[in-house]
């Protein structure tokens, strides 16, 4: 039987949408921060290094940043470059949320990947040495096209769906991604997970783009220790509030 939820693309089951909860003039303005918004909408603007981190140990405040952000946005005061872009939040809940009902979905698709690779590879032609062609394999293998990875779990499966959603609405949505360190294996519970394999290809060639948040600590230790991930970002420290 086909649910409400089924029904839904993957960015409305997987994320909320912050830009309308702003329009909606829930967001409360946030003072004294100006340098810290001005930052972190030239690096949304740049072409490289343009996923800002906001690293700070006091979580309510990373999130009234951006909130503040999303709620300039959705009152058309952001660069001319970012005029459009809608804020949405990842929903680790939904993200994680009855995954046995999409074993068979997976399968499917996993077999239509798996499928698309083989095509894509094929035997070795006549005129492509052993080398070339273990080149190419290689490349395929390491850095698949986004719709063709194939994702080793339902978790990454559902995270792979929505940036793919993401990637074919031509860089409409920015997706914040509160404690982003669960998405590269940190973290305790139930919402952590290893996405490296599908971040980095996808982050480098801004097929998606993320507003990060999560500790000083949590930072060094899950993203600043892999260089290639930490080329993906921009690290901005926030100010420690004195008043």
């Amino acid at each position: 039987m086909t649910t409400t939820q089924d029904r839904l693309s993957p960015i409305e089951r997987y994320t909320h949408n912050m830009s309308e909860v702003a329009r909606q003039g829930i967001l409360s303005p946030l003072a004294d921060c100006e340098a810290v918004i001005d930052r972190i909408f030239q690096i949304l603007a740049r072409n490289n290094k343009c996923n800002p981190v906001l690293l700070a140990d006091d979580e309510t405040r990373r999130w009234a940043v951006v909130g503040e952000v999303a709620r300039r946005m959705a009152g058309g005061n952001e660069p001319e470059m970012l005029a459009g872009r809608q804020i949405i939040l990842l929903d680790y809940e939904m993200l994680f949320a009855d995954l046995a009902d999409d074993n068979q979905v997976r399968e499917e698709r996993r077999k239509q990947a798996q499928a698309r690779w083989e095509e894509k590879l094929g035997p070795a032609p006549e005129k492509e040495s052993d080398e070339e062609w273990l080149a190419r394999v290689g490349e395929v293998l390491i850095w698949p096209q986004l719709d063709e990875w194939i994702a080793p779990t339902m978790v990454l499966e559902r995270l792979q769906t929505l940036f793919i959603a993401m990637h074919k609405a031509e860089g409409r949505s920015i997706l914040f991604v509160d404690h982003i360190h669960r998405l590269l294996g940190g973290g305790e519970g139930r919402y952590s997970v290893d996405a490296f394999s599908l971040l980095k290809p996808v982050l480098a060639r801004r097929q998606v783009q993320l507003i990060g948040e999560c500790s000083i600590e949590e930072y060094r230790q899950y993203i600043e220790r892999d260089a290639a991930m930490q080329r993906r970002f921009q690290e901005v420290v926030l100010p420690i509030l004195t008043h």
